[in-house]
């Protein structure tokens, strides 16, 4: 079987995901205990509602300061969201080798929100721009594991599912993908990843 792309989740395979850095930094710029403000963002729907597109990243922006309470700015509120985010260097540069050893297109798939996209291409813009296209799951108000975001996916790449490697920390996501025929990994590690991209042929 011919590889022709390889997709890749964001939080949690190219990015390392601490949330716990956000709302300890949420914390201490508002004063709030950071379990009050995980229980504003998380348990009142909020963040499910970003990443599933109802709110934009001014809209996110301007409802997350009201249930905080704060008068925090765009700049600064953006950076505090993102902050749970860290490049997995080992993954990063596996994809770095595709681009330039395997030569097959790179994209992403992610459930996440507009204020996310926003935040990290900019912080992160050396990271992001591997991969094209990036579909979040805000712009196309699905989340993962509704097959309908992997065949749109699919019709952004123009190719059938049999020919993307699609790479996912959540192993309900990544059977998702295997029912719709994509090739399909659980990630658990840049080890196990570079070995599934050496056996498809894609790396030596």
């Amino acid at each position: 079987m011919t590889i022709a792309a390889v997709v890749f989740d964001l939080g949690g395979v190219v990015f390392r995901y601490h949330p716990e850095r956000r709302f300890e930094g949420f914390a201490g710029a508002t004063g709030l205990a950071a379990a009050d403000v995980r229980k504003r963002f998380m348990d009142s729907g909020y963040s499910r509602r970003c990443d599933a597109g109802r709110l934009d990243a001014d809209g996110a922006y301007r409802e997350g300061v009201r249930l905080l309470g704060s008068r925090l700015g765009m700049r600064r509120f953006r950076d505090l969201w993102i902050a749970a985010f860290e490049p997995d260097d080992a993954v990063v540069a596996l994809a770095r080798r595709l681009r330039t050893e395997a030569k097959v297109p790179l994209a992403m798939l992610t459930n996440n929100s507009a204020l996310v996209r926003t935040g990290l291409e900019d912080r992160h813009a050396g990271v992001l721009d591997l991969f094209r296209p990036r579909l979040f799951s805000a712009e196309a108000g699905l989340l993962k594991p509704d097959p309908r975001l992997f065949r749109t996916l699919l019709t952004l790449l123009g190719l059938e599912g049999h020919q993307v490697l699609y790479v996912d920390d959540d192993p309900v996501h990544a059977d998702a993908a295997a029912a719709l025929g994509f090739a399909s990994l659980h990630f658990t590690g840049a080890d196990a990843l570079a070995d599934r991209l050496g056996a498809a042929g894609l790396l030596a």
